[in-house]
């Protein structure tokens, strides 16, 4: 039965295994000769040893795997590439004629088979997937499912996070994403939908995994009623967000899985997503989940070359921009390198691997965030070649998805979908010399304290809530960690990357709260529990509106009003939301027919902004400055940034128009019905 599961016939896994190990007795023969610490007194020597590594790694590796798996997990992997060279040093002390003379060769030794084996894979083509396959995949295949003709189709939702529609066709004309061009050949199809505002994850994924994002107005928000600031990307903010909606049905609550999202869709398994990562005291048992991905000795440290490859090109592409003379661009740290190569990597190459086990055991519905494109667009623009190349990489891991579907115990349609887009401009400070907040200091003549709430990146939350849980079981380090972090942020003045929360006392003590979110930000006055209306903010700030509709830098400003309703306010001209009406140029005009609605809509939540502003948008180039130091950013109107897309296949009827994220769970619960309900060789469309 197992040889039954296998995707290759026997000759191509006994190819597979052959070129392997001639490929590895070889490489340690040359590192013999090369390296003065490892002593191999003959070829022979060298392929039995390959032999007996391979033999430890069979019978040990799993036992010891299995009682470390959470130290495997808090060392971020570490302690598996630590059980590589034990294994290797034991093979040294059983084999007469193969010996270290120092202990940093063992270390080499393991690099340069894994390097090896990773080159000889890439030109020989052999199928990386083709030892998990053959290990693996027999074990996870649930004994008592159905036959696969008997049972109902299953569910993948790929998400790549910030992939606007309009570069996601520019990708697959370019030739970066030749998966998706083949699904275009099968007759998938292509659509447009309009995210919604806020254009950003934690408001639109909410709203697709539930249904309802009411009262979340940004990335981040202050919260009058609780004098709470809320950050969608910290641990706790992001459980508390989560359980707001849990009472209703989400759209992953039937034996379903949530893999490196924000929030889990009352997913029966939640891995790497972020909503479940505060749950510190189930990590034990939450470890296992990564079991298999150890297993492989060398899989953890053919990551780790692929980040090592990753952090190169960044600091190639970076130079490259620089000389290249690109305009408006902005400064790539070493920090920024270390955020791409996690994201864009370590945490790809685990989300590819938990869904393809996730499959294999039968799972209903899976969602899967690939958010590295989102971190690389950010700092380095939409269609830059490091964001490209980074949908490319994508790009192959859904290849490796769906060659997997033909080997799994249930069929599986592929729905590919971003949760919202990006929109491209010089940040704010870089055209005008001064950030949103110094600008509002500058206007109330610094009468007024103002607290500036940071950054609204979603990934560097993501990368610092991995780092906390690391970190979490270990107390003084925890706060040495945060100790250094705030001298360093003193040092190095008002730049800071790990985002860590503002003092609620800081925040209680300020008169305003400024939460920014690419081109939208909100004010908070503090003083007053309710909103401020117009009429209410021009008394006690007279001087404010006026010079805020007057700056070239600002679109709009959208205030609740006394008399009218929520208006929208620039230096041409007045919108009445309630009405519909317009007094001098709609200043709405620009933007799409869905703005009103949208505005409409936000200013229905508790939490809204007093004041909500927009950043000014060029329609005639595309052009939107962000509030931070973000190239491309989200979160606002205006652009690409609400313009995300849906891929499916034509089995799968899209109704259009979808104009909030909250109308797509209603199309993706309508394709769940249809599929649940269909067996394999039934025609979907009868449905």
């Amino acid at each position: 039965m197992i040889l039954g599961r296998f995707p290759y016939p026997t000759y191509r896994r006994m190819r597979h295994i052959l070129i392997v190990w001639i490929v590895e007795t070889i490489t340690l023969y040359l590192l013999g000769r090369w390296l003065p610490g490892l002593v191999i007194s003959s070829e022979v020597d060298a392929f039995l040893a390959v032999t007996l590594i391979g033999l430890l790694n069979a019978i040990l590796r799993p036992l010891i795997l299995q009682l470390t798996i959470t130290l495997t997990v808090l060392t971020l992997g570490l302690f598996s590439f630590f059980l590589n060279i034990v294994v290797i040093i034991l093979v040294a002390y059983i084999m007469p004629g193969f010996n270290f003379l120092d202990y940093s060769s063992v270390i080499y030794v393991v690099l340069g088979i894994t390097f090896m084996n990773l080159l000889a894979s890439n030109l020989l083509a052999l199928d990386e997937n083709d030892s998990y396959y053959r290990s693996v995949i027999p074990k996870l295949k649930p004994k008592d499912l159905p036959p696969e003709s008997a049972q109902p189709a299953g569910l993948i939702i790929i998400e790549i996070d910030g992939l606007s529609y309009n570069v996601l066709r520019e990708a697959i004309d370019l030739g970066y994403m030749p998966t998706l061009r083949n699904f275009i050949a099968r007759n998938y199809q292509i659509h447009a939908w309009n995210c919604g505002l806020p254009s950003q994850t934690s408001a639109s994924q909410m709203g697709i995994l539930y249904g309802e994002n009411t009262n979340i107005p940004a990335f981040r928000w202050y919260e009058k009623n609780r004098e709470k600031l809320v950050v969608s990307n910290h641990l706790s903010d992001t459980a508390m967000i989560e359980e707001r909606f849990q009472h209703r049905d989400g759209l992953l609550a039937v034996n379903s899985s949530s893999l490196g999202n924000m929030f889990s869709g009352n997913a029966v398994r939640s891995v790497l997503t972020m909503s479940k990562l505060s749950q510190f005291r189930k990590l034990p048992k939450k470890s296992g989940n990564f079991y298999n991905f150890f297993l492989n000795p060398y899989n953890y440290i053919h990551t780790i070359l692929l980040m090592i490859l990753e952090l190169i090109r960044e600091l190639y592409q970076s130079t490259a921009q620089i000389l290249s003379g690109r305009s408006p661009r902005i400064r790539r740290t070493l920090l920024f390198a270390l955020e791409r190569t996690i994201s864009a990597v370590l945490i790809r190459e685990l989300t590819t691997h938990l869904l393809i086990e996730d499959m294999f055991r039968g799972c209903q519905t899976i969602y899967a965030t690939y958010f590295g494109y989102d971190v690389v667009a950010h700092h380095t623009g939409v269609d830059s070649p490091g964001a490209l190349t980074t949908l490319r990489d994508i790009d192959k891991q859904i290849q490796r998805i769906n060659d997997a579907i033909e080997h799994a115990p249930r069929m599986y349609e592929i729905v590919i979908i971003s949760d919202h887009g990006l929109s491209e401009g010089a940040p704010f400070q870089q055209l005008f010399g001064i950030t949103l907040e110094q600008l509002i200091q500058k206007i109330l003549e610094d009468q007024y304290s103002i607290v500036d709430t940071g950054t609204s990146e979603e990934t560097k939350g993501y990368v610092n809530s991995l780092l906390q849980m690391a970190l979490a079981p270990h107390k003084k380090l925890n706060e040495t960690a945060r100790h250094i972090y705030e001298q360093y942020k003193k040092d190095k003045g008002n730049y800071f990357y790990f985002d860590l929360p503002q003092k609620d006392t800081q925040v209680k003590q300020s008169d305003m709260v400024l939460c920014t979110s690419g081109s939208l930000a909100m004010l908070y006055f503090t003083h007053i529990k309710q909103r401020l209306l117009l009429e209410e903010i021009k008394e006690l700030y007279p001087n404010l509106i006026e010079a805020l509709i007057c700056h070239p830098g600002i679109g709009f400003l959208a205030i609740d009003s006394y008399i009218n309703g929520p208006v929208v306010i620039n230096a041409e001209g007045i919108y009445y939301l309630n009405s519909k009406d317009f007094e001098g140029q709609n200043p709405l005009a620009i933007y799409d027919e869905t703005a009103a609605w949208q505005l409409e809509k936000l200013f229905s939540y508790s939490n809204v902004g007093d004041i909500v502003i927009q950043s000014r948008y060029n329609p005639e180039t595309g052009q939107i400055p962000a509030f931070e130091n973000l190239l491309a950013h989200h979160g606002g109107i205006g652009g690409d940034q609400t313009l995300a897309f849906v891929m499916h296949s034509e089995k799968l009827h899209f109704d259009r128009p979808i104009n909030d994220a909250t109308q797509m769970h209603h199309q993706l619960q309508k394709w769940q019905n249809i599929l649940f309900s269909s067996l394999p060789h039934q025609d979907l469309e009868s449905k």
